[in-house]
This record gives structure tokens, sequence and C-alpha cells, in this order.
């Protein structure tokens, strides 16, 4: 897979800061940047789910979904 450039201007001292914290964990500045922008989108996406999934629970009362040992039946866990 091929990747696209992105510019994203920093303060110097911010890429500084951030530089320092790549290098601790032996990646680039890039790598970095990066590994943080995908966890960041991660979470935004869980949280959004789970929103969603609150609501729809809470729109209807009578669902009580299904409890641990439905579950584990169902989708074969022991």
């Amino acid at each position: 897979m091929s990747k696209s450039v992105a510019a994203i201007r920093f303060e110097p001292e911010e890429k500084d800061w951030i530089n320092s914290f790549a290098q601790m964990n032996g990646l680039s500045f890039s790598a970095q940047v990066r590994a943080w922008a995908l966890e960041c989108l991660e979470d935004e996406l869980d949280a959004r789910d789970l929103k969603l999934a609150v609501e729809a629970s809470e729109a209807d009362p009578t669902d009580t979904g299904i409890g641990i040992n439905e579950f584990a039946e169902k989708y074969g866990v022991d």
C-alpha cells in the first residue's frame, strides 16, 4: 500500500517535544504522530459506537440484551 504525504504545522517547541517522545519510543516523528492520529480516530469511533448503542438501548427499555451464558452459547465462547 502506498502512503500519501500530509503536512501538519507545529510550533518548534511542540515539534521538539513530540520528537523527543518519539525517540523514547524508538519511532520517527512521523510514525509517532501517525500512531497517535490513528489511535485517536479509533477512540473517537468507539465512543461514537457506544453513544449510539446507549441511545438505542434507552429507546427500548424492554430490551435487556442477553446474559453471559446466552452470549457464550450463541458465539461459542467457553
